[in-house]
């Protein structure tokens, strides 16, 4: 049986689990006055094995402090674009916690809030490059941040390749940009070569490839909330599903037979 600390305490968890790097945060607060404070914020590089950490590192957080799922008010997760695996485990860990203690669901748009750091410390216009797969990257360009603090997209998010990536940048003609996100690091020789070619733009050291947790926090506070399960942002179908054939061709199941069976489970 959960004791809670409080029993007046909301208890907000946010998971990102579109890149590489899992991040879980526990945060708390008392009334709906205040904004909420870090309980605890775990980072975890496990790619392709987010499935065996996300949920027993909530389990474990939300204990550390005498919680249990049952006492949370409230999920944000970050819908993407990202890993196709990553964010149906994220969202699947969300739809179980949610159905056993009823609290509310968020679906955070990851490029904004990755961008927002980088903004920030710059105060220049921001490209957000992030990992898609070999080759290929998401995008998202943004206007330098105002003063309000917001942050002004000047492009959607876009899955590309890399050369179209650095096409697009060029497309905007800006003086000066940076350039932020896993996708640098990915494909570095590519990118370097841009820079070096294009030295308006500048790449954020490699801390900016992961949101900062005040960003996500601040993200997580101001979001909507429903009861209604939100989708994950899917820009590109996966990787099962583009090498389909072959896969149904070994099993011995025809391309249409797999086709009708995922018609109701796979994004359009």
């Amino acid at each position: 049986m959960s004791v809670s600390l409080e029993e007046k305490d909301e208890i907000l968890l946010v998971i990102n689990g579109t890149e590489e790097t899992l991040q879980i945060i526990t945060a708390k607060r008392e009334n709906e006055e205040e904004p909420f404070s870090l309980l605890e914020a775990k980072t975890l590089v496990v790619p392709g094995r987010s499935v065996n950490f996300m949920v027993p590192s909530i389990r474990d957080s939300l204990n550390l402090f005498g919680y249990s799922c049952r006492d949370v008010s409230r999920i944000a997760l970050l819908a993407g674009p990202g890993s196709f695996t990553g964010l149906r485990l994220t969202f699947a860990a969300a739809a179980g916690i949610s159905a056993g203690c009823g609290c509310p669901v968020s679906a955070l748009e990851y490029l904004p809030i990755l961008a927002k750091g980088a903004a920030i410390v710059s105060g220049m216009p921001v490209w957000a490059v992030t990992h898609s797969r070999k080759m290929q990257v998401y995008i998202q360009g943004f206007e330098a941040i105002n003063k309000s603090g917001e942050l002004i997209p000047i492009t959607p998010p876009l899955p590309v390749k890399i050369h179209e990536a650095g096409k697009i940048i060029l497309s905007h003609k800006q003086e000066t940009a940076v350039l932020a996100g896993s996708g640098l690091t990915k494909n570095k020789t590519f990118f370097d070569d841009f820079l070096a070619e294009n030295p308006q733009y500048t790449a954020m050291p490699s801390r900016f490839n992961i949101p900062a947790l005040q960003d996500l926090l601040d993200a997580a506070e101001h979001a909507d909330y429903s009861h209604i399960m939100p989708v994950p942002m899917y820009l590109r179908g996966s990787d099962a599903e583009e090498n389909l054939e072959m896969i149904t061709s070994k099993r011995g199941i025809s391309i249409e037979a797999a086709r009708e069976q995922l018609k109701d489970v796979t994004p359009h």
